[in-house]
């Protein structure tokens, strides 16, 4: 937190720096310092105190739907898509003159993909599988050097590398991931001449497209700018400014500030641990926690009053709660019924008076805190006993919040980290050459013998009508 603190001081004071000094110097100058500035302040160390944290990554692209829907509560992300300017290749119009852009015309498209700013691109299977490689080896390295892993900051590292989003990075992993398993265990599935093709056509017409606007094929996958949807985060109103106002200079200070608050936001961000949900409790208010302490003790107190001697307890089920199983070598075997487990009882705790006394409250920001304790405070019953939720337990109620579009995207491969981490193998990464041969080789040989019966079904229905009729010879002797 101190070095925050003083990241931070020090960069308003070199903003104030720049503030006596532009009254001298040139725009062409200002510029400079300002771009000397940031990337001072980037280039230093990541202050997050997660230990797996080792690279500092740069403030992106927001997402515009932050300021726009409010009410909807979208997570503000400063990395929501990569830096528009490290797309060097991309030759579009900029974001200013594509908003400033006449809104009535007597034409129906675009005159080139410059003045449209459409970018068209494609990520080819080479760059798709360095991608993979690149997660693989960074899952590994936080493994045995920390001990602690993160999918999310992988994610976000690996998208700024590669100047794509993080979601896509997640639906790379998890497509790679999917289609190594499928090389294990349905071979069948996977059609790598088809993947070829595709890739070839692709880039041949997005090759001819170029040539027939005369620009340049940027040869490389590039993500979409968010000022190509149209969304405007800027005001309409109009403000009367005096000439003792530098408008430029206003300008830069307001993208410098913009952008040293977004990179705040990125060092202060805790990323998600990867740990099993059914291991991570929910949260819950203090009044829950008394609930449960007293339900607990009301519930052993019950069982004390009625409890019985081990000769008196009657077991519903006969022979004393077994059965007879019969084992594989026929012979019957008295053993203990498994019972199914019995069902857990979930509620969600509700404060009426203080509900109440929050809804005769003017105060917005009261009702939000108000609304956000009720959504946490879950309990399960189970056995008789109270405890509190987990997070697994939580994601399958109906008042569960809204779920993560990245983690989602990569729940399978980071379920398949974790069975790996618990002791499984085959699950998770690439399936060596050798399984990959022998799961190709049976599925030639099964394809063989369906082949082969297929024809010795299809010769006896041959054989069969062509055989001659056979004469009665009862009828010959009559």
């Amino acid at each position: 937190m101190h070095q925050r603190l003083t990241s931070r001081y020090l960069t308003h004071q070199n903003l104030h720096s720049l503030r006596t000094l532009s009254s001298t110097s040139t725009s062409s100058s200002r510029k400079l310092n300002l771009k000397k500035t940031l990337r001072k302040a980037i280039d230093n160390k990541p202050p997050n105190s997660q230990p797996f944290v080792t690279h500092r990554l740069r403030p992106g692209q927001p997402n515009p739907l932050t300021k726009i829907f409010k009410r909807k509560k979208i997570k503000s992300d400063p990395i929501y898509r990569p830096a528009w300017r490290l797309n060097s290749r991309a030759n579009v119009i900029s974001a200013e003159d594509f908003a400033a852009r006449p809104r009535v015309t007597f034409e129906e498209q675009y005159d080139s993909l410059h003045d449209g700013m459409i970018v068209l691109s494609w990520l080819n299977e080479s760059q798709r599988q360095d991608v993979y490689s690149m997660y693989l080896d960074m899952m590994v390295k936080q493994e045995k050097e920390f001990g602690v892993t993160s999918h999310e900051y992988v994610m976000r590292v690996i998208g700024e590398k590669f100047n794509i989003s993080a979601a896509r990075v997640a639906g790379i992993v998890q497509n790679c991931h999917d289609e190594e398993q499928m090389e294990k265990n349905d071979p069948e599935m996977i059609h790598h001449e088809a993947v070829e093709f595709v890739d070839a056509k692709i880039r041949e017409h997005i090759n001819n497209v170029y040539n027939a606007y005369g620009e340049v094929n940027p040869n490389e996958f590039i993500e979409d700018p968010i000022e190509v949807a149209d969304i405007q985060n800027v005001s309409r109103d109009v403000t009367t400014v005096e000439d003792l106002y530098n408008i430029d200079e206003l300008t830069q200070q307001a993208i410098m500030r913009e952008k040293d608050e977004a990179q705040l936001e990125i060092d202060g961000h805790i990323y998600k641990e990867d740990v099993e949900d059914d291991q991570i409790e929910s949260k819950v208010n203090k009044e829950c926690l008394n609930l449960i302490k007293a339900q607990n003790e009301a519930f052993k107190q019950m069982n004390e009053l009625w409890k019985r001697k081990n000769d008196q307890v009657e077991n519903p089920l006969p022979k004393g709660g077994k059965i007879d199983v019969e084992e594989e070598d026929g012979n019957i075997v008295e053993k203990e019924a498994e019972r199914r487990p019995r069902w857990k009882y979930v509620a969600q705790t509700i404060n009426v008076r203080d509900k109440k006394k929050q809804q005769q409250n003017k105060g917005i920001q009261k009702r939000k805190k108000a609304k956000k304790e009720q959504k946490e405070n879950t309990l399960v019953e189970q056995d008789g006993l109270l405890r509190v939720a987990t997070m697994k337990e939580v994601s399958s109620i109906a008042w569960k919040d809204v779920r993560d579009e990245t983690e989602f995207l990569f729940k399978g491969v980071k379920s398949a980290w974790l069975n790996r981490k618990n002791g499984e193998r085959g699950g998770w990464g690439r399936v060596p050459e050798d399984v990959k041969a022998a799961a190709k080789n049976k599925l030639t040989e099964l394809e063989k013998q369906e082949d082969n019966g297929n024809n010795d079904g299809d010769g006896d229905d041959v054989g069969t009508e062509d055989a001659p009729p056979v004469e009665d010879s009862t009828s010959d002797k009559k």
